[in-house]
């Protein structure tokens, strides 16, 4: 049969059917090459952009680090003069409270002979109490005052930083 075949096909022909095979083989192996190399680009191109996106990142997350040390070191000098705003106020307050206990102290006298206070409102008694003192009158100790004070004013502050947030 091999005579008869090259008896029928040309030469070329011939030639053309017993090389195809190996031209078959070296396109795929061309094929398999550039896909290869394809691959081992577009990993490396991966390799790369992840890389990029880590330094990104990093980057972002040094600036908000940064950002947030400067919003709590801005925090902090507005606590700072917030504190002292109210230590200066709390000082005025106690320094009123000081001048309203001075002007309103009732100080009884002592009884001669017995060594004790008279009450308040006691007829005849010569203590240091104003007459013109109510026999109902609510007598406050200088702590208490000073006390009520303290409170007064930090719940003012509290009140005027509350009125900050919403006004």
């Amino acid at each position: 049969m091999t005579g008869l075949v090259g008896a029928l096909v040309p030469s070329p022909a011939k030639l053309a059917l017993t090389a195809a095979p190996y031209a078959a083989l070296a396109t795929v192996s061309l094929l398999a090459w550039h896909f290869d190399a394809r691959a081992v680009a577009n990993a490396e191109a991966m390799r790369v952009q992840a890389e990029q996106f880590k330094q990104a990142q990093a980057v972002a997350a040094r600036i908000a680090q940064a950002a947030l040390q400067h919003e709590q070191a801005v925090y902090q000098v507005k606590a700072q003069e917030e504190d002292s705003a109210y230590q200066a106020q709390l000082a005025d307050a106690r320094s009123d409270a000081d001048r309203y206990i001075a002007a309103h102290r009732v100080q009884p006298a002592a009884v001669a002979g017995g060594g004790g206070a008279t009450a308040p409102g006691s007829a005849g008694s010569s203590s240091g109490i104003p007459a013109s003192l109510p026999s109902d009158a609510v007598v406050v100790s200088t702590g208490d005052v000073q006390t009520c004070t303290d409170a007064a004013t930090y719940a003012l502050k509290a009140h005027d930083w509350a009125n900050s947030i919403n006004p």
